[in-house]
């Protein structure tokens, strides 16, 4: 539904705006809190795919005639730490494993995002992770994983997670219903 909003209805649709939070997601109280404390709406529900997504609570005047779900419009999947990834790839054997099984149902999804916390990229190459996992293979599992589901990989220090996915929910809503 693209059309213009006014100001106002952009702010309207925007305090309909929920942020979806997978209730398997563990160590996400400081998301929670971040959410709380900005005054963003989130909900627990059982997701298919990832820890975060979004829908708009039904607000018939903006052309939402009813609740409107975006889990196949935008997937986050979120890790606490480069050790807790690694971790899930290197005890993964094959495409069947848990983390992969989540990586391929995210194939199909329009906008797949990997938000990692608390470390960044060169900690792949400088092992600065608790694994055996081989850095080369590290980077390369990633690398392939990002090309093969058009997913963006991006990492962020743990108090900015949340400012994070809310940022991502807004800019697909925005791709979406803005002209």
């Amino acid at each position: 539904i693209k059309r213009h909003y006014t100001k106002t209805e952009y702010a309207q649709l925007i305090s309909n705006m929920v942020i979806l939070c997978d209730t398997r997601e563990q160590k996400n109280e400081h998301i929670l809190s971040a959410f709380e404390k900005a005054g963003l709406q989130y909900q627990k529900k059982a997701l298919k795919t990832g820890d975060y997504s979004f829908m708009i609570r039904a607000c018939p005047e903006l052309g939402f005639a009813y609740d409107t779900y975006f889990t196949d419009e935008i997937v986050i999947e979120k890790k606490n730490s480069l050790s807790e990834l690694a971790g899930n790839l290197a005890s993964a054997s094959d495409d069947g494993e848990r983390i992969f099984k989540e990586f391929n149902r995210m194939i199909n999804v329009e906008r797949a995002y990997l938000v990692i916390e608390n470390d960044g990229i060169d900690g792949i190459f400088e092992h600065e992770y608790r694994s055996e996992f081989n850095p080369d293979s590290f980077i390369r599992t990633l690398i392939t994983w990002q090309a093969r589901n058009n997913m963006h990989i991006y990492f962020c220090k743990k108090e900015n997670t949340a400012r994070m996915i809310y940022e991502l929910c807004k800019n697909c809503l925005d791709a979406k219903i803005l002209k």
